[in-house]
């Protein structure tokens, strides 16, 4: 996805109440009204987690759509074996959740870790069986969880900005920047980058690069989910995805002779990759939000063309999906972005287009969910006419914006299925003229 990208500055909160972490977290408010006789779920919000931030949670699900928590105290993940299986410890000292009991763990609970060492996308798995080590840790069996297994009966809406320190980037090498606090607001990701040019095209008189863009976005999570267990054992409602503001700048000095087309290469920048795995807790829940962002380029031209143009766009941008049982997955969208441009001289008679876009996979606990793809460019066009009455030209500038993408069946802990392998959401697409010769 192109790093057009948008965000507004939420808070990083929920609507609702605090559920405490020793309580049965998902037991409907008595008497609320959830429609067809139903009980409304509650509202979960976002909380700071326990003290110890590598402890994992464990909760069992009832048959009524609750869910309990399991006393385990800040018992921790400590080895995770090549079936799956788990390695739990009781916690180092009583602080954070208190002592725990590893032997109240049973079939059928759920494990919810957190990002570690030992578990960079975190980890939410069933256990199947449970085996006592001598040393006070257990075995765990484990087949794979959804969230309707950790959550039970809940509702929850939560925008999750991204900080700094939650985006690592890779060493940087020749030919691009990625700075991250760089972006809108200091939170987010500047990319600066002199885009490779094919051969036939080189700077016009007084420039030295042909094609520049920089980028700054702010990136969040979007992630909501709704159960109610009279409607059914899977959520109604969920929504996944990435939203950015974002700023995008690009300057087009080129002259071609030739027509060209790079094909969407990507940016030979290792910088220019992104990655985020980043947890937040639901009640005592820790979800684990997976973020994966790398660059590309795509410039083309079909004829012989110069063009000295720049351009300047502001926008936000949300990609993912949102799922409703009563109409099933749906693509995300936003406004049209608003664009500017500095008087332009294009010559010649072809259509020429550059562009930096991002490619972004968002997903839950390290499971790829939706990936998309997002380029802002800006286009010319220049036509030469000989007609009786003369020689003449037009010629345009356009700025645009492309979104595609798609949603893979295999985020399977949401616990809703896609009935294809992937489905590709509906292509987004905003193109309008900055400046022209019948402008």
């Amino acid at each position: 996805m192109k790093f057009s990208l948008y965000v507004v500055a939420v808070p990083l909160a929920l609507l609702g109440t605090v559920v405490p972490a020793s309580a049965s977290f998902a037991a409907g408010p008595a008497g609320a009204d959830g429609g067809a006789g139903g009980t409304a779920p509650p509202v979960l919000r976002l909380t700071d987690g326990p003290a110890d931030k590598a402890a994992v949670a464990v909760t069992r699900p009832s048959p009524d759509g609750s869910v309990a928590t399991v006393p385990v105290g800040d018992a921790r993940l400590t080895a995770r074996g090549p079936s799956g299986g788990l390695v739990l410890a009781p916690a180092r000292s009583p602080a954070g959740n208190g002592p725990g009991d590893l032997a109240q763990v049973h079939a059928g609970d759920v494990v919810a870790g957190p990002t570690t060492q030992d578990t960079p996308h975190g980890v939410l798995v069933k256990v199947a069986a449970v085996h006592a080590n001598g040393d006070g840790s257990i075995a765990v069996d484990t087949v794979p969880a959804t969230l309707a297994d950790a959550l039970g009966d809940a509702e929850v809406d939560a925008t999750v900005p991204l900080t700094p320190g939650d985006l690592k980037a890779k060493p940087l090498t020749s030919g691009g920047k990625v700075t991250a606090g760089a972006g809108p607001q200091g939170r987010g990701v500047r990319l600066n980058v002199d885009v490779p040019v094919p051969d036939g095209v080189e700077p016009t008189e007084g420039h030295a690069s042909a094609l520049s863009a920089s980028l700054d976005l702010s990136p969040e999570f979007l992630f909501s989910y709704e159960r109610a267990h009279w409607y059914g054992v899977q959520p109604s409602r969920a929504r996944i995805g990435m939203a950015a503001d974002y700023q995008y700048g690009v300057k087009v000095h080129a002259k071609s002779s030739a027509s060209y087309a790079t094909g969407h290469k990507p940016l030979r920048i290792p910088a220019a990759e992104v990655n985020v795995d980043k947890t937040v807790w639901l009640g005592p829940v820790p979800i684990v939000l997976s973020l994966k962002v790398d660059y590309f380029y795509d410039v083309s031209a079909d004829g012989t063309i110069a063009v000295d143009a720049e351009e300047h766009t502001d926008g936000r941008l949300e990609i993912g999906a949102r799922y409703d049982a009563g109409e099933g997955w749906s693509a995300l969208s936003g406004p049209e972005p608003v664009s500017t441009a500095t008087p332009a001289l294009i010559t010649g008679s072809a259509t020429a287009k550059g562009g930096v876009g991002s490619h972004a996979q968002v997903g839950l606990y390290g499971s790829v969910g939706v990936a998309a793809d997002a380029e802002p460019y800006l286009k010319a066009t220049a036509t030469a006419q000989n007609t009786p009455q003369g020689a003449s030209a037009s010629w345009g500038l356009y700025a645009g914006l492309k979104v595609n993408g798609s949603f893979f069946a295999r985020l399977d802990i949401f616990g809703t299925r896609v009935l294809d392998k992937d489905w590709e959401l509906p292509p987004l697409r905003y193109e309008h003229k900055l400046a022209g010769s019948d402008v």
